[in-house]
């Protein structure tokens, strides 16, 4: 039985509900059709899920994370896909929503994590997941840095078709800029 303290359980649901309508605004950039965004948005909401199995020390740690600790948080996402598996097994499960949690941290240029894919190898939604993983996590306050980062953008375009698709990324430059602004006036 996985015991989650209540604190976990609201961080991973905000974290995760906010990457869902961030996912969801980059879908309606590149056009992916209705049934797709549904596709993408289980995808994202499951995507974190798998930090459950990793300890709270590590998880919430100020500070940066030693190689030891890393490789355990590295394990997330596939936690995150068997716990999906798991969830939704004999019912209405999709083995692409499985596949794109597991992949949600590959990088474009293979130097991610689990499998070290690369480009469009990497399933489209998790390379969407990414981005919006990624302006989530710069856009708002974190256990181990307490304010968000101003230059987000600028950081996201550094690491353009190194860490994250660029094309992706371009048609929805304009969009993330928007709910930058929107961010900012909260």
């Amino acid at each position: 039985m996985i015991v989650i303290s209540d604190y976990f359980t609201m961080d991973i649901f905000m974290h995760s509900s906010n990457v869902v309508e961030i996912a969801s605004a980059i879908s309606g950039e590149i056009n992916l059709p209705g049934e797709e965004n549904a596709i993408l948005r289980e995808a994202a909401l499951y995507h974190d899920i798998g930090k459950s199995q990793i300890p709270e020390e590590i998880l919430y740690k100020r500070g940066k994370l030693n190689a030891e600790e890393w490789e355990i948080m590295k394990k997330h996402p596939v936690y995150s896909q068997e716990l999906y598996v798991k969830a939704w097994k004999g019912k209405r499960q999709s083995p692409v929503t499985g596949k794109s949690i597991r992949h949600h941290h590959e990088n474009w240029d293979g130097t991610g994590y689990p499998d070290g894919i690369s480009g469009k190898n990497i399933p489209l939604y998790s390379r969407i997941i990414k981005i919006a993983d990624i302006f989530e996590a710069i856009t708002e306050p974190r256990v181990y840095r307490s304010y968000r980062m101003d230059n987000a953008l600028e950081l996201m375009e550094s690491i353009k078709g190194k860490e994250i698709d660029p094309v992706i990324f371009e048609k929805s430059y304009n969009k993330l800029k928007e709910l930058l602004r929107e961010k900012a006036s909260w």
